[in-house]
Order: C-alpha cells, then structure tokens, then sequence
C-alpha cells in the first residue's frame, strides 16, 4: 500500500511540475544542447522502479515516444541513437525480475556493450536518493557513468559527493536538479528538436 501511494504521489509531482525553458537551458552544458536523437530507448541499470517513473515522465509529460523495458536485453535497445539508463540497484526488483546482481551487471554490460559499438549517445539518470544508494548501487552506477555522455542527477542521490567525484574522474558532464521533473526537462532540452 505505501509503495502504491508512494507511486502515484511521485507520478502527480513528475506530471504535475516543471520549469521554465530558460530555468532549464541554464542548467544544459551548451555543447550537449540538441545531439541526443530519437528513437531513445529507456531501461534500468540495476532494476530500480525508478525507471518506470521515467518512462512515464518521458513518453506521457514530455511526448518522446522512447521504447521501455526495464530489464532490456541488448536486442532490445539495438537501433536506438539515445539510451537513458536508470541508475539504482533494488534487491525488489532484482527479485521481481528474478535476477542476482551478478546477472543484472552481465546484463547491463552487455547493453553497454552494444550501445558502444552501434555509437548511441548514453544519458545516465539517477533519481533517487542518496539513503537510497548502497554498495550495490555504486557498483552498477560506477560501471555506467564512464559510458555515459552526460549523467542527470537529482540532487538529493548526490548529498555524499559520489557523482561529483565519479563524473569528474571520468570526465561525465553532471546536470544536478532539484526534481524528477527537472531532470526530464534536461532530458528534453538535450534531445534534437
């Protein structure tokens, strides 16, 4: 019961809210302005619901039309320009999709994998917060971020400095918001028009 109201007050807020154009625009490094090209495609890096939030903030509030699996294998996500990926490690869901993390991390290399070697722009996506964060999440996070070309984080996932430091080390851009809404307005403001 928690977990569903949890849910739809999240949808409500990510429907619900946003920013100005020039609030967002601000916050886009200029030279990631408008090179990420559809079709995208989303998917969990670690099985966290999170990303079925992201799904629904992009396709329903801001129209993308991105594909959506959260447990995408990498036939799934061939063809796309854009991958999000979804960061968070949920032993829920993991269980859910009756996966260890050792098979989720197969599985998300795999993905990485080919998104590499078909030259997809990556857009690595944490949502959550940083309580929320364990040493599995770091793990998968940390073996996503140097794919990514630019990570969106919701500045309560980032309270301890992980993605500061991690993005630095590898040279990520890193977009902090303050909201899940923002981040999908970052989201579209880097995607070609």
């Amino acid at each position: 019961m928690k977990r569903t109201v949890y849910l739809i007050l999240t949808l409500l807020f990510v429907l619900g809210f946003g920013s100005t154009s020039a609030q967002t625009a601000a916050l886009i490094p200029p030279q990631l302005a408008g090179i990420f090209e559809a079709p995208g495609f989303i998917t969990s890096a670690g099985q966290t619901s999170d990303a079925a939030i992201v799904k629904v903030l992009v396709n329903t509030r801001l129209k993308l039309n991105f594909g959506y699996d959260i447990a995408a294998k990498p036939q799934a996500v061939s063809g796309a320009k854009t991958l999000v990926l979804v960061l968070g490690a949920s032993n829920k869901g993991l269980g859910a999709a009756g996966l260890s993390i050792e098979q989720e991390t197969e599985r998300v290399k795999a993905v990485l994998a080919l998104a590499k070697s078909e030259h997809m722009r990556i857009i690595a996506m944490h949502t959550g917060g940083t309580a929320r964060r364990g040493e599995s999440s770091n793990a998968i996070i940390a073996l996503c971020v140097p794919y990514a070309d630019v990570a969106i984080v919701v500045e309560g996932g980032n309270n301890d400095g992980f993605f500061t430091d991690l993005c630095a080390k590898e040279k990520v851009p890193l977009v902090m918001v303050p909201s899940i809404a923002e981040a999908g307005n970052v989201l579209k403001g880097l995607m070609a028009k």
